[in-house]
């Protein structure tokens, strides 16, 4: 139960990142990060609903809570807490906090500048509750991860790639790759495509095909959607990802 659990929120954890505004863009509800902020004094809220399903078992983070607020033009803080669910065979539903993850992202190259956007963002995860972790729902070491970020933007459409480290306790650490495709395919619609690889070290290789969504309803609320499928590996040992949320700008 304990090991299928840490693979579901595994899984779930690699759906979980942060975004910019304005024009098309990566970030939530994708795995792969835009290079974008808020801007100065602005916030960036996005509640969702997160699903990682491996065989036959599912894991939920609802609610995913990701706050972002711009430091200035081109610094972004986040924190993001899920409140993770699993079932369990034995008896009701484990539930409890996971990894909380604290992160700043840096953007030290400017498209207005270069016609690109470059950025760093370290990302520090802390174990969640104690119940969490003899439950499954979190990893009982820490995380770090170092990813870089470029995207590249014309009118309607932006390309952009995200490379990341991972440094994990007591173990040996994975690498991460990812690239999206994000188009002004409709009015009010962005419609997203990915690709995202993570190999661990002495183990295998996840790589993650995706395909989602986002819609203003107003100037400061977006809904947005996505479903990812792992590409490769067993067909019984396939991860599953569903993301549904919104992202308010207040």
């Amino acid at each position: 139960m304990l090991a299928r659990a840490q693979s579901l929120a595994a899984a779930i954890g690699l759906a979980l990142c942060l975004p910019q505004a304005a024009r098309a863009q990566a970030g939530p509800p994708l795995i792969t990060n835009d290079a974008g902020t808020p801007g100065p004094g602005r916030f960036e809220i996005n509640v969702a609903a997160a699903g990682a399903g491996v065989g036959k078992g599912w894991s939920w983070s609802m609610p995913d809570v990701d706050i972002n607020y711009g430091l200035g033009e081109r610094i972004q803080l986040s924190v993001h807490v899920p409140w993770e669910h699993a079932s369990n065979p034995r008896g009701p539903l484990d539930s409890g906090i996971g990894a909380i993850e604290y992160a700043i992202r840096w953007r030290f190259l400017d498209r207005a500048h270069a016609g690109i956007d470059l950025a760093v963002q370290p990302h520090l995860l802390l174990p969640g509750s104690s119940a969490a972790i003899a439950k499954g729902l979190s990893p009982s070491g820490r995380e770090f991860i170092l990813p870089v970020q470029a995207v590249h933007r014309w009118a309607r459409f932006s390309l952009g790639i995200e490379l990341a480290r991972h440094w994990v306790d007591r173990q040996r650490g994975a690498i991460q790759a990812g690239a999206f495709v994000a188009i002004d395919c409709a009015r009010q619609w962005e419609c997203l495509g990915e690709i995202n690889s993570t190999h661990a070290f002495g183990g295998p290789t996840q790589t993650l095909l995706g395909l989602g969504a986002r819609r203003a309803v107003s100037d400061q609320l977006k809904l947005m959607g996505a479903v990812e499928a792992q590409a490769n590996g067993p067909a019984r040992q396939r991860s599953r990802v569903v993301y549904a949320g919104i992202q308010w700008t207040p």
